[in-house]
């Protein structure tokens, strides 16, 4: 609190919020993906439209890349990946990387799965 003061965390919260909301809608406008809950804060938790194998597949070789690291969860009966902003340096561009990143793994796990 001392080193950003109120209105230096709110803006924190609020940049997180908004970074959030730019991942949220890649997501939205790909027809291979869905979002299971609300997005909270910095957090939008999202999945492959598929099986909980696929998405536990999914997240291994995200994080296998080495590019991007996200944790799932099982949420009710489904895996989720959880994409949290937590950076404090994060920016547009971090978000956009990570998306390329997320949906070409995506695009080669259903490439491969399909062929």
């Amino acid at each position: 609190m001392r080193l950003y003061g109120i209105s230096g965390i709110q803006q924190f919260i609020r940049n997180h919020i908004e970074l959030a909301k730019r991942f949220e809608r890649f997501v939205q406008a790909s027809d291979r993906f869905e979002i299971p809950v609300k997005p909270a804060l910095g957090l939008v938790c999202f999945r492959l439209k598929g099986s909980n194998e696929l998405n536990k597949e999914f997240m291994k070789a995200i994080n296998d890349s080495g590019k991007v690291h996200l944790l799932g969860t099982q949420l009710r009966d489904q895996y989720v990946l959880r994409m949290a902003v937590a950076s404090e340096q994060a920016k547009e561009s971090d978000i956009d990387v990570t998306w390329k990143v997320i949906s070409s793994i995506a695009e080669a796990i259903m490439n491969k799965r399909n062929s």
